[in-house]
């Protein structure tokens, strides 16, 4: 049973890895970081053996292919992590002539970069994370640059400010989003409430994210439950076959008692010899001595099916503490990220009194439109260009292209 807790920590924790839910659906490309990890189940003793020689990260070759020990090569390009965890299981399975199917998981440890080029500090490769933008992607490689030097500082300054100012807003639906799905868990709803803030496109998106994070973690959770429920039944199913030998025994103990007084008896009588006494008495001491080893059996199942029960309570115990916790701590991240996004409004507006008078929640345009975004996303051999890009979610790949434009002189 200890073995069994174990292995069910680390199957829980793969669900609470960031970007989950886009993991699930994503198509693996080449130059991704892949972390597998294989176990076998071991019905004997009901636990769970991991593949060790196995285990580590996988780069995908220019070819689309990993090289998996005892399978080779291994087309990985194409498919989701779960088409080739299910692809290398099944090799396993075949290759090595194996009685039932190994659970192989795949993980993305880490997503091929956003290539940013263009009008900013720093271009070349960000690190590539779900619900990237093209507005932090620029943001991360250092903001806008300098070269158009006919731009006014103060222009640059207004740029920058609301690209910050941006992020902060997009980290702030991000954290309303997990909010409502920590809600939604600590009260056991399949849904997730209503978020009036997040009634937008990218809102609704997050939100169906968060959703999918939900459901993913709900179901690991559901497994891991029914991994112990079937341990206990196993303990169960173990304790009924001891019962019954014990009854057996029993009876062989009574027949065994009776034939070693009657051997007893006729050999005080000397009508039987001292050996036929003997025999009966190391069968009567051999009987006894399995009782003693299934009684034993038996105290050792019962108490394995109290520490599943006492594991199946603390599986769901620490999962509402772990979901009151994370509920507090975005909560005072969200009180936090508040005061942050007024302090930079009120920088903007400081800036924008300074250029003109203008307000920005009167004129949001007025900062995005002083720089062309186009985002170019790759296809197989296609590549299509995404226009006024500034806020679109990225893509693993995707080469994010920035222009300042020079404001008028009138």
């Amino acid at each position: 049973m200890a073995a069994l807790r174990r292995h069910l920590l680390p199957l829980f924790v793969v669900a609470l890895l960031p970007g989950v839910a886009l993991a699930d659906s994503y198509t693996i490309s080449e130059s991704d970081l892949l972390r597998l990890r294989v176990l076998e189940w071991q019905p004997v003793d009901g636990t769970m053996r991991e593949w060790e020689a196995m285990t580590g990260e996988y780069r995908v070759n220019a070819d689309g292919t990993i090289s998996v020990p005892f399978l080779g090569p291994v087309e990985a390009a194409g498919h989701t992590p779960a088409q080739l965890g299910t692809l290398i299981a099944d090799g396993l399975m075949e290759r090595l002539a194996l009685p039932d199917m190994p659970d192989a998981t795949i993980e993305i440890a880490e997503y091929r970069p956003i290539i940013v080029a263009g009008h900013v500090r720093e271009p070349g490769e960000v690190v590539f994370r779900p619900g990237l933008t093209a507005r932090q992607a620029i943001a991360m490689a250092g903001g806008p640059s300098d070269e158009i030097r006919s731009t006014p500082a103060l222009v640059r300054d207004l740029i920058s400010e609301e690209g910050a100012l941006r992020i902060l807003l997009d980290s702030r639906e991000g954290m309303m989003a997990r909010r409502a799905r920590l809600l939604a868990e600590r009260d056991n709803q399949t849904e997730l409430g209503p978020v009036p803030e997040l009634d937008t496109a990218r809102g609704r998106a997050l939100l169906a994210e968060e959703k999918s994070f939900m459901d993913l973690r709900r179901d690991q959770v559901d497994r891991n439950l029914a991994a112990i429920d079937a341990q206990s039944e196993l303990l169960k199913a173990e304790i009924e076959a001891l019962q019954a030998k014990t009854g057996q025994l029993e009876t062989q103990r009574t027949l065994a008692e009776k034939e070693t007084a009657n051997a007893k008896n006729l050999s005080e009588r000397g009508l039987v010899a001292s050996g036929r006494l003997f025999e009966t008495q190391r069968t009567l001491s051999t009987v006894e001595s399995q009782l003693l080893d299934t009684s034993t059996a038996i105290l050792r199942a019962r108490q394995g099916i109290t520490t599943a029960e006492r594991d199946r309570i603390a599986l769901i115990d620490g999962r509402s503490s772990e979901i009151a916790a994370q509920l507090q701590e975005v909560e005072a991240q969200i009180l936090e990220m508040d005061r942050k996004i007024d302090t930079q409004r009120s920088l903007s507006v400081s800036l924008l009194s300074q250029a003109g008078g203008k307000d920005v929640a009167a004129d949001p345009s007025t900062i995005a439109a002083m720089s062309d975004v186009v985002v170019m996303r790759f296809a197989g051999n296609e590549m299509r260009q995404i226009p006024d890009a500034m806020d679109v979610r990225l893509e693993p790949g995707d080469m994010v292209q920035m222009t300042l434009r020079a404001p008028s002189t009138n």
